[in-house]
C-alpha cells in the first residue's frame, strides 16, 4: 500500500463533493470534517488486502478508482466498482471487529478516513461531526439493505422456479420408472409365454 496525507484543497473538495456521501454537504462542512488530518490517499495493488476480516481499526474508505472484492468467510459477497462507494464503515462505527475482508481486484485508489479524529475533536464539534457521519452511514446502510432485499427477492424467485422445475423433473423420472417397470413386466410375461 502507498499512502500519503491529504490537505483539503479545491481539487480534493471537488473529489469529495462528487461522492454521494458528501454531495449534500457544503465545502465548509467537508473541510471541518477533515481539518484534523484524518484523511489519507491510499493505493493498493491487485490482490492486496485493504481490510482484513476480524481486525479492529478506525479507518473508513471511499473508492476513487479500481475494483475491490468484499469477502465474508472467504466467499465473495459484493464487488465495489463505483466512484465514491464507502466501505469498511461498520466495524469502526460499532467498535467491533471487521465482519468482512476487502481485497483489491485491480489497482485501487481510495480516500481513507480515520474515524478516531472524532475522539480528538472538542465536544461540540464532535457531536456535529458524528451526526454528519451517522447521516452518511445511515444512507449507505439503507441503500445496501434495499439492494439486499431486492437480491433476496430475486433469489427466492430463482429458488421457487428451481423447485418447480425440480418437481417437474421428479414427476417425469417417476413416470419413466413406472414405464420401465411396465416394460420389464411385459418382457417377463413374453418370456414366460414363449415355448422353449
Amino acid at each position: 500500500m502507498e499512502e500519503r496525507e491529504i490537505t483539503i484543497s479545491e481539487r480534493v473538495l471537488g473529489l469529495l463533493r462528487r461522492m454521494p456521501a458528501f454531495s449534500g454537504l457544503g465545502d465548509d462542512q467537508i473541510a471541518d470534517l477533515f481539518a484534523d488530518k484524518g484523511l489519507r490517499h491510499r493505493e493498493y495493488r491487485a490482490g492486496e488486502t485493504i481490510i482484513r476480516e476480524g481486525d479492529h481499526d478506525t479507518w473508513v474508505y471511499y473508492l476513487i478508482s479500481g475494483q475491490a472484492r468484499v469477502l465474508a468467510q472467504e466467499a465473495e459477497v459484493a464487488r465495489l466498482t463505483n466512484y465514491g462507494e464507502i466501505f469498511g464503515e461498520m466495524g469502526p462505527l460499532r467498535g467491533k471487529p471487521r465482519n468482512a475482508s476487502v481485497v483489491a481486484h485491480s489497482k485501487v485508489t481510495s480516500f481513507a478516513i480515520d474515524l478516531s479524529i472524532l475522539d480528538r475533536m472538542p465536544p461540540g464539534e464532535r457531536k456535529q461531526a458524528c451526526r454528519l457521519f451517522e447521516e452518511v452511514i445511515s444512507d449507505v446502510v439503507h441503500d445496501r439493505l434495499a439492494r439486499a432485499n431486492l437480491d433476496a427477492a430475486a433469489l427466492r424467485r430463482d429458488l421457487d422456479m428451481a423447485a418447480s422445475a425440480l418437481a417437474g423433473v421428479t414427476a417425469r423420472v417417476r413416470e419413466l420408472e413406472r414405464r420401465v417397470l411396465d416394460l420389464t413386466r411385459e418382457n417377463q410375461d413374453l418370456r414366460c409365454k414363449v415355448p422353449e
